[in-house]
């Protein structure tokens, strides 16, 4: 097992340890949070459809070069990757999906910037549930970007803005063509010094009520070091560790907090 694999592991033991569900914070944002948004019944619109277009990519056995700006995988090695490979190594479950969807309507964010696209199956269930949001979401391998405007066409999606390129050549120009910035999820990379790079780009396109999400914050003992500091940010109101991923609020007024949270999906 490599290192960043047993670094995940010991950090998920320790995350369960001290991982509290609704009733053990002792904040009513946090628990209407958990209780009546992360735990409703929403369904993606247009699930059936989207999970049609996974297993489709699982059984694709087309072959891709893939360019890689970030860590890397810690799977694969070589540039030459299938598209099921890239399924089943790299997309995050349909409930994953569910739960940025649900906390970028929490937010009610009209714009959203994605840093990582992959295939494009995350980006189809927002889409899907925030029919009149605009995402703006960035890929840095053009081969991937191609199977992922595959899967948009094939939904019908058309309120989805691609940009190819690394995140460091790309994401200002991205930033200045967004009307507002509501909504962020950071991914794709995970190199931790990388993604607080990244935050502090984004940081002035923002405002008070934006919600930012750092995905796969145990990836790495350099990504876990990032969260860790990021979490010690007075700029961040309340931060929310869901081990998967990690929750920003920036509330201005609000006493600092922070919660490592059980998953409630």
């Amino acid at each position: 097992m490599s290192n960043s694999r047993w670094h995940e592991l010991r950090c998920f033991l320790q995350h369960t340890w001290r991982a509290r569900g609704p009733h053990g914070v002792h904040s009513p944002f946090v628990y209407n949070l958990i209780t009546r948004v992360l735990k409703s019944t929403f369904k993606v619109p247009h699930a059936e459809a989207i999970r049609r277009e996974r297993k489709r990519l699982l059984n694709c056995s087309d072959e891709l070069e893939v360019l890689d700006f970030g860590a890397g995988s810690r799977v694969h090695r070589g540039t030459n990757r299938k598209v099921r490979e890239i399924v089943r190594t790299a997309l995050q479950p349909a409930s994953h999906a569910r739960v940025l969807a649900l906390l970028a309507l929490h937010a009610k964010a009209k714009n959203i910037l994605e840093m990582g696209t992959s295939l494009g199956i995350t980006t189809a269930s927002i889409a899907s549930a925030l029919p009149d949001a605009r995402i703006y979401t960035i890929e840095g391998c053009a081969n991937i970007s191609v199977q992922a405007n595959r899967v948009w066409e094939q939904l019908g999606l058309t309120s989805i803005d691609l940009t190819t390129g690394s995140f460091s050549d790309v994401l200002d120009s991205v930033l200045n063509r967004m009307p507002s910035v509501d909504f962020v999820i950071i991914d794709g990379d995970h190199r931790g010094q990388a993604c607080v790079e990244y935050l502090e780009m984004i940081l002035p396109f923002t405002h008070e009520n934006t919600v930012i999400v750092l995905d796969d914050i145990y990836w790495s003992s350099s990504m876990t070091g990032a969260w860790e500091t990021i979490i010690q940010d007075s700029r961040f109101s309340l931060t929310l560790d869901f081990f998967d991923f990690g929750v920003l609020y920036q509330t201005a007024g609000r006493v600092k907090e922070h919660f490592v949270l059980k998953n409630p999906w």
